[in-house]
């Protein structure tokens, strides 16, 4: 057995992955790097060796929130931005049987808000997927952290896309309507009255949208929450019950 304890260790003998610098004061560039982080916590733990709690300091719960909030915020500036090609076509069905004729599955709404809802669902999917890592003190801990960022992030976006669309809404007048609708077709009359009657009919979409926006950010925020949650809280239950039928 050798005598020198590994890099990280304090108390108990553990062998580390990698050396607490490399862990804690690592930036994560991506979400996933940070997922593969938690399956090196996660390995250790599960196998009853204990990582000392304070192994991931203080700057690594801020790597971990930072990754957080870099991935909800990618995940809904992706969402803004599909939305934004979306909405016009969703809403205009002459435009939708014009595009169906090289996109077929165009006319199918739910694919739209699959599409749409693409980058929300493969972000919240990979949080979610973390649930069977929610073991351990050092563990929990950092997908918490990862977790928490992401929510404030989402709150934020969601917020500032909510009031964005209301703004936009009551800000389209037939008067604005009209001037955006001669303006974007160079002062072509015919094609000027058919944008200006497709901004108005808009307006009132904005509004319906806008409360959507704020019903798909939540459920994108507590999603993981309720699923690694509710994975942790069965995971003891079976552990309590089996332990329950020993004693017996």
């Amino acid at each position: 057995m050798p005598n020198k304890q590994a890099s990280g260790d304090v108390s108990t003998g553990v062998v580390l992955p990698v050396s607490p610098t490399g862990t804690a004061g690592k930036r994560f560039p991506h979400l996933l790097d940070a997922i593969s982080q938690i399956q090196q916590f996660y390995v250790i733990e599960v196998s009853g060796q204990e990582i000392p709690a304070d192994f991931l300091t203080l700057r690594g719960v801020l790597n971990f929130f930072n990754i957080g909030f870099g991935a909800g915020f990618l995940e809904g500036l992706i969402f803004v931005l599909l939305m934004a090609i979306i909405l016009p076509i969703a809403t205009d069905e002459g435009l939708v049987h014009y595009l169906a004729k090289y996109f077929p599955l165009i006319e199918f709404k739910p694919f739209l808000w699959a599409v749409n809802l693409a980058p929300v669902l493969i972000s919240g999917g990979l949080c979610c997927y973390m649930s069977k890592y929610y073991v351990g003190k050092v563990t929990k801990k950092a997908i918490d952290s990862l977790l928490l960022g992401r929510t404030f992030s989402l709150i934020l976006k969601g917020f500032l896309v909510f009031v964005a669309l209301i703004m936009l809404s009551k800000s389209i007048t037939p008067k604005v309507a009209w001037e955006m609708a001669h303006y974007i077709s160079f002062g072509k009359e015919d094609l000027a009255t058919n944008i200006y009657y497709f901004i108005l009919k808009l307006k009132p979409v904005l509004i319906t949208r806008a409360f959507e926006v704020v019903g798909i950010f939540a459920l994108a925020i507590t999603m993981p929450f309720f699923t690694i949650w509710g994975v942790s809280w069965w995971r003891s239950f079976k552990a309590k019950r089996a332990e329950t039928m020993w004693t017996k």
